[in-house]
């Protein structure tokens, strides 16, 4: 009769597993990692831990009723390294170097202080803590090989992406769509730094990081995610804009309090250095920047005073000025109306996209304004959805994608003609940025996710897990992968070419 009885069980576990497609499910993933026969394997305590049983009962990892390289139950192969690196079809398992937000220790681990946890079926998978440690210890440690090597990613197929709430940038292999790297940001270990826009310079070296609530701007090697400088930028940095040639930045400070009323700009030299600064009274809380193509302008929009700029590079000069709305002060108090957030220049420079968030708490639909980018005179309001925040050109120009961020939805206009080609509802839950894959296959949502739960995989605790979704650009159509990351996804860049 025991025989009898653990045999239902395996059989009703199996029943379970091949129903549950929400725990794993299987996705290609490209490290660059070749199956030599010699370094797929795991680390031998990884390896006792995934085939011998890992609570009290009679369950093993890779048996046939859950991850072997035969049932793949959910599509997760736990019988080699390489296997489990490939993910499951509902994304990363293991991001090395952060156990905390890898989807594999969520799953086996009870405890939330060690990282969320998983609520699927938990009678399954919660394993007991020396194990979990031992998979933690090994996942913080880079992950690795039995002969210790590590992953690694094509240089062109990187995807960065502020995770606001976590302080950390989550980058992503655009190949793949899976997350192979976190990188920790930020000077302070007893409060957030926060994480908030990231943008690539031209030559594709550098990746560099606004910490809104910290005041300082990093910077990061692209390729082996080493800090190279870090500069203390006054209040709330927010947008930055890198010259063509990378030996400037341009930083606009946030700051509500209206003691930042200016944009300052960086020489990249050394650790970095601010060299000089633009500034107008009505330059209240700006936010969004642009630059032309040859670096000699920058366009900058001031959310509280509600007023657009175009300042002169090489001196710093506002040359134009204009008040989003006739019925703008000039003292820089705004009106609490419009509120300008993020800037696009057309490819010939000759047009500027502006987002307008509206009244705070307001439901009613908001617009992107378009201006005459050589003198600021206003040429058409564009209707989107609810608090349109940042806002990208696709990588052939055909489209300008919007995110709305308090209804959900993404709007893409045609920049030539102004129409709505499309409005994609339910992106996720508070859309924040956009950019596009590379190879121009993929536009990446990055949603704020601070008000549910949107991912593949339910947790317990306080801490929530951000979510990125994915368009297909071949036939604007939304993808169903949810890519899960770090709290609160913001700013986004994608290696240019």
């Amino acid at each position: 009769m025991t025989r009898k009885k653990i045999n239902y069980n395996y059989f009703y576990i199996f029943l379970i597993l091949a129903a549950s497609a929400v725990i794993f499910n299987a996705c290609e993933q490209d490290f660059g990692v070749e199956d030599d026969g010699g370094t797929t394997s795991f680390p031998d305590d990884i390896k006792t831990v995934f085939s011998t049983t890992y609570n009290s009962t009679p369950n093993t990892c890779t048996n046939s009723f859950c991850h072997s390289s035969e049932t793949r139950a959910g599509g997760l192969d736990l019988v080699n390294w390489n296997n489990m690196m490939a993910g499951s079809n509902n994304g990363t398992m293991v991001i090395p170097g952060n156990s905390f937000w890898s989807h594999l220790v969520s799953v086996v681990n009870s405890d939330t202080n060690l990282s969320p946890v998983s609520t699927i079926l938990t009678d399954l998978h919660k394993m007991t803590p020396d194990k979990v440690n031992t998979i933690i210890n090994w996942i913080n440690s880079g992950a690795k090989r039995k002969d210790g090597t590590e992953v690694s990613q094509s240089y062109g197929t990187k995807c960065f992406i502020t995770n606001q709430a976590a302080d950390v940038v989550s980058v992503i292999n655009t190949s793949s769509n899976l997350v192979t790297r976190m990188i920790p940001v930020g000077g302070r270990t007893s409060q957030l730094d926060a994480p908030h826009y990231a943008n690539v310079d031209p030559q594709q070296q550098s990746l560099y990081i606004s910490l809104i609530q910290e005041g300082y701007v990093e910077r990061y090697n692209v390729s082996n995610y080493q800090q190279t400088g870090r500069l203390a930028v006054g209040n709330n940095p927010a947008h930055i804009v890198i010259s063509p040639d990378n030996n400037f930045i341009y930083v606009t400070n946030f700051d509500a309090s209206g003691t930042e009323r200016r944009v300052k700009k960086i020489s990249t030299a050394g650790t970095m250095s601010v060299v000089d600064t633009a500034t107008a009274v009505q330059m209240n809380a700006p936010h969004g920047m642009a630059m032309t193509n040859d670096g000699e302008f920058i366009y900058v929009a001031s959310q509280i005073g509600e007023w657009l700029f175009k300042i002169r590079t090489s001196d710093m000069e506002i040359v134009e000025n204009a008040a989003v709305a006739f019925d703008v002060p000039p003292s820089g108090g705004g009106t609490g109306k419009y509120r300008p957030y993020q800037c696009v220049l057309s490819p010939d420079n000759t047009k500027l996209f502006v987002t307008c968030v509206g009244i705070a708490g307001n439901t009613a639909p908001d617009f992107v304004k378009v201006y005459n980018a050589n003198d600021l005179s206003l040429i058409t309001s564009i209707q989107v959805g609810d608090n349109p925040l940042l806002m990208k050109l696709s990588r052939n120009n055909q489209y300008l994608f919007v995110c709305n961020k308090n209804d959900s939805t993404v709007t893409v206009l045609n920049p030539n003609t102004y129409a709505v080609v499309k409005t994609f509802q339910d992106v996720g839950i508070q859309p924040h940025g956009v950019d596009f894959s590379s190879d121009g296959l993929y536009a990446y949502i990055a949603c704020e996710t601070q008000s549910g739960q949107d991912g593949h995989h339910p947790t317990v605790g306080s801490i929530n897990v951000g979510v990125t979704r994915v368009i297909n650009m071949s036939d604007l159509s939304l993808s169903s992968k949810k890519i899960e990351m770090g709290s609160f996804p913001a700013g986004i860049v994608a290696i240019p070419y």
